[in-house]
């Protein structure tokens, strides 16, 4: 028999968090769930951790594999995810104690392919509201689901619960072996799903971890996988005749800074490239 919900938890050197994260997803009030923990060739202790915690807890289910990144860890759990809904969990968040019973409740009630709630960033210094809804709506326009989950800018996998048979019959599942591999996964997921529905009062607590390879430095690689992410974006909504504003249009492809200073950007619109220095000078532009 299936659970009502699959929580999918992908882990990577995150020991000092993890216990308080798997905390806060198994005592949820909703109870039927199963917890798929992913250790993606962690080089700390996270693996054993997943491996206590699944002996006190018969929800969990830990898979071991060799490092491949977020997207990688999230498909290897959605595979044998039996959930008729799947919500995701980044192993250094942490949740309030209603908060998939609020999702999943006002997902039943409208049959909705996806329901969405706040986010909260968390520094030590402050805390943020990215994301926050003061009512339930629902809807089934493109363009209005979108600007419900302020995309673009944010691409966030977690604080939503997505219908298990809409990802399927989609096959839709996150890039591999890059980062930035959440943005087409939402884009596809808000943009093809029949209907959203969103949820007051409730939020995600996403913890800025200075650690995280999210936060990690920012190399030439990296800067090409967000390019790359990017420009899918923005292809794949034109494709659906979903034009962006200009700010949003306009895909930075690579940079140089000194001292957290920018000293020069190349931004690209359309076919356009454009060097500017200091962000702020154009001073050569060209074709792409």
């Amino acid at each position: 028999m299936s659970a009502k919900l699959s929580i999918i938890i992908p882990v990577y050197n995150t020991e000092a968090l993890l216990s308080r994260c798997l905390e806060s997803v198994t005592t949820q009030t909703l109870h039927d769930v199963e917890i798929i923990c992913v250790d993606d060739g962690s080089t700390d202790s996270s693996g054993a951790l997943l491996d206590k915690w699944a002996e006190r807890d018969e929800r969990i289910k830990v898979i071991h594999q060799s490092n491949g990144r977020q997207g990688k860890a999230r498909n290897a759990a959605m595979r044998i995810a039996t959930g008729d809904y799947i919500g995701m969990v980044d192993s250094d968040d942490y949740l309030p104690s209603d908060y998939f019973e609020k999702l999943y409740t006002a997902a039943i009630r409208h049959d909705a392919d996806i329901a969405v709630c706040g986010i909260i960033k968390q520094k030590r210094a402050y805390n943020r509201t990215v994301v926050s809804f003061d009512k339930e709506q629902v809807t089934d326009d493109i363009r209005e689901k979108l600007k419900l989950c302020n995309c673009p800018p944010d691409f966030h996998p977690v604080n939503k619960l997505y219908r298990r048979a809409m990802l399927e019959a989609l096959e839709l599942r996150f890039a591999e072996g890059v980062q930035y591999e959440d943005v087409m996964f939402v884009s596809r997921a808000l943009c093809e799903s029949r209907k959203l529905v969103t949820v007051p009062e409730c939020s995600y607590f996403y913890v800025l971890n200075p650690t995280s390879t999210v936060k990690s430095r920012q190399t030439a690689a990296k800067q090409a996988q967000k390019y790359m992410a990017h420009r899918s974006m923005v292809d794949y909504l034109l494709s659906r005749s979903i034009e962006l504003p200009q700010r949003h249009n306009t895909i930075t492809v690579r940079y140089a800074e000194l001292f957290g200073l920018c000293l020069w950007k190349i931004k690209e619109n359309g076919l356009r490239r454009t060097l500017r220095l200091f962000d702020l000078i154009p001073v050569w532009w060209w074709h792409r």
